[in-house]
């Protein structure tokens, strides 16, 4: 199934919102190239994350934003590598009572303390470079598998510590395409996740960029109720409503 209208919202949003540089990396600032860039983001360049150090950032940090404020989730990298726990290594000889003190700033950190630990060991077993070279589908079975990693978190390691065309789908997402018909609004993840892929080209920018704009929209418009009652997209008639 093909929905002409998502590359159209796709090309109007970088039009007016410009490129974003997901994902930011805000503390593996051992590479030059890096420190340089605001707050971590850095828009139109796409061979990040260049090393294991900034792979492992992302993933704890998309594990770690789960229902959690972005700012958030910068104290708990900053804590983590005050406490000597970003890495695969030291998470793995720490009890999560330990690695829960240092990400007090988000919620449910008694979970998440867990989930971290879970990973790490996961890691441990399956180091990036061999989920690498797996295919989407069959890396993606093996991260939902660890305990406390959902969809949209898996989609995100996916999408941009391992550098797959996996789309990410999150709550602006579908608040965006149900405002224009484009699903319903109890519309599967996995229905909204396929509709999207079979409507895009495999580009990876592109999907990191796409997953970005809609949270840099949904932010604006979508974040409070009636969802998207001034959204421009609506008034500009770019779209035909529908699923086309």
């Amino acid at each position: 199934m093909i929905n002409q209208n998502i590359p159209k919202i796709y090309n109007h949003l970088l039009s007016v919102y410009g490129y974003q540089g997901w994902w930011p990396l805000v503390h593996t600032i051992d590479d030059p190239a890096l420190r340089s860039l605001a707050d971590g983001y850095h828009p139109g360049q796409y061979d990040f994350p260049r090393t294991d150090a900034q792979k492992l950032e992302i993933c704890l940090g998309a594990i770690l934003t789960q229902n959690t404020r972005w700012l958030n989730v910068v104290k708990c990298l900053s804590s983590l590598e005050t406490s000597k726990l970003l890495s695969i290594d030291h998470l793995l000889e720490s009890r999560p009572g330990q690695i829960a003190l240092a990400i007090k700033s988000v919620g449910y950190y008694n979970q998440k303390a867990k989930y971290l630990k879970n990973f790490a060991v996961f890691l441990s077993d399956h180091p990036f470079s061999e989920l690498e070279d797996l295919p989407s589908a069959d890396c993606r079975r093996m991260i939902l598998d660890i305990k406390g990693i959902g969809q949209e978190t898996a989609d995100c390691i996916l999408l941009y510590a391992l550098r797959k065309t996996s789309f990410v789908v999150d709550a602006y997402t579908r608040r965006i395409f149900s405002k224009f018909d484009i699903v319903e609004p109890d519309a599967s993840y996995q229905k909204i996740k396929v509709l999207c892929e079979s409507s895009l080209p495999d580009d990876l920018p592109m999907f990191q960029e796409f997953h970005a704009l809609f949270v840099k929209h949904g932010k604006r418009f979508y974040s409070k109720k009636p969802h998207g009652a001034e959204d421009f997209l609506l008034t500009e008639h770019l779209f035909q409503r529908g699923p086309i």
